[in-house]
């Protein structure tokens, strides 16, 4: 395999409004072939202007230089405030820097160092969910085999789920519940991708909210419900002023109740905090989720790099015959750059967030086009990582251009840019590090027989019928 999976864009059309309707399936679809080759793109729909923004210098003017001139479209926020209400990911101003100075205090508490054992419960219950599907009865020894064909693309999802709710409320996360989570929000990807498009096209947003929250109620309640058995263990009522229980676990939750404003003074009220775990709770699995299915792809597909990372793995840890195991540390962690590599490449081809929108506040001018007051204007890390402009050969996966200065690491962007960018990112990737550094210890990832990922771009880019990988365990 040269190049792996993903959906070649459609020739050039003058019909948007035809795009759009196919963008009502994914987003990618909104996409043409011109859109990869060019430094902007520009379209009036229905009276609105709309901007597809790939110049690298205008990018970070857009979302570092200029960021209050360009902050997140109001459609950011209605296509997701059903399931994360007001959080810190899709809000402005004022209230976006009050937020991101109480989540920060937050994320300093729960330092990556002290979320590793969480994240390691999680790793361990994964390995033994897959050596259980290795070892059913009756089926030969997976050693010297073809090995066993998972799902891998439903265990990625729930081992990030696990890792962020053991993070958040120090607990694992139980099978029962995460069925009917994995739903309501697989539900609500496919809606709000149609619902942003039926938007562009002039639909009521109230209506359309409405359908959205029908689908968010689900996974609210069960925040909520978590939330007030912390803030109330005595099942007194809640309050709108929480305060941290003396009993409760040091995890982010704890971190996001103890954190105070240095600027008002003010804490999370009880409902900010459920916008807040919910935004939290929708990145830290969903993203991570959607980048770990496709590693795991990739280092199925291509034997050169899983065998380069295992060795990279296996050296640090100075795995000998009959030695005992060890898990990986902190400090382990920081010493695999093959590994970080691979994990950037994944992000490069397949970015969990495709495409961020922001709104032009006043009349500008964006590679010599004027863009007026009130233009869209979309940012895709999906197209700029994907340009040949700025990454040779760009549909390749080659994890080594990360091991050096590489042209089109200007373009490269899949946690944002500037003081909107991802305030996760170090928890990802330390998070995925771990993840495929145990898998490659444990088992050979080989290619499934059927079909490959069918790629669809909504909220995040998820494989519409799933990804399957073999997995056979290493002697």
């Amino acid at each position: 395999m040269t190049e792996p999976v993903y959906p070649k864009p459609a020739p050039y059309t003058k019909h948007f409004v035809w795009r759009l309707l196919k963008g009502l399936h994914s987003w990618l679809d909104l996409l043409t072939d011109v859109d990869f080759r060019i430094p902007i793109g520009s379209v009036q729909v229905l009276g609105r202007h709309l901007f597809l923004v790939n110049d690298p210098v205008t990018v970070k003017r857009v979302l570092v230089d200029e960021v209050e001139r360009f902050p997140k479209h109001p459609y950011t926020l209605w296509i997701l405030e059903p399931l994360i209400g007001r959080a810190i990911f899709s809000v402005n101003g004022a209230e976006w820097a009050r937020q991101r100075r109480l989540v920060d205090q937050a994320f300093q508490v729960a330092q990556l160092r002290r979320v590793l054992p969480q994240m390691h419960g999680a790793v361990d219950a994964m390995l033994a969910r897959l050596d259980g599907a290795l070892a059913k009865p009756g089926d030969p020894d997976t050693i010297g085999t073809l090995g066993t064909e998972i799902e891998i693309d439903q265990e990625m999802t729930l081992v990030a789920a696990d890792v962020i709710v053991r993070t958040i409320l120090s607990r694992p996360l139980q099978a029962a519940e995460a069925a009917g989570i994995f739903c309501a929000f697989a539900r609500y990807q496919r809606r709000a991708g149609q619902a942003l498009v039926l938007r562009l096209l002039r639909l009521p947003q109230r209506s359309l909210q409405a359908y959205l929250g029908h689908h968010a109620r689900t996974i609210r309640a069960w925040i909520a419900t978590a939330i007030d058995c912390r803030l109330n263990p005595g099942q007194d009522p809640p309050t709108a002023t929480p305060t941290p229980h003396p009993a409760a676990p040091p995890d982010l939750l704890a971190a996001l109740i103890q954190a105070q404003d240095p600027e008002t003074g003010s804490r999370f009220s009880r409902d900010e905090l459920i916008d807040q775990v919910c935004f939290l709770f929708l990145a830290g699995h969903e993203t991570s989720a959607s980048a770990l299915g496709m590693a795991v792809y990739l280092l199925s597909c291509f034997p050169q790099a899983q065998a380069r990372l295992r060795a990279e793995v296996v050296e640090l840890l100075g795995c000998q015959a009959g030695a005992p195991e060890r898990p990986l540390s902190f400090e382990d962690l920081r010493q695999l750059p093959y590994a970080a590599a691979v994990f950037n490449e994944t992000l490069r081809l397949y970015p969990p967030v495709s495409f961020f929108i922001r709104e032009s506040q006043r009349d500008a001018e964006l590679v010599e086009r004027r863009c007026p007051l009130g233009s869209l204007v979309t940012l895709s890390p999906w197209v700029i990582q994907r340009q040949e402009g700025q990454w040779p050969e760009p549909h390749a996966f080659q994890p080594e251009r990360f091991l050096a200065a590489c042209p089109g690491r200007d373009a490269f962007l899949p946690y944002g840019l500037g003081p909107r960018k991802c305030p996760g990112a170090a928890f990802a990737q330390q998070e995925a590090l771990l993840v495929l550094a145990e898998l490659v210890r444990r088992y050979e990832l080989l290619p499934a027989a059927g079909p490959a990922p069918e790629l669809v771009g909504r909220l995040t880019l998820r494989s519409r019928n799933g990804i399957r990988v073999r997995l056979r365990r290493r002697a």
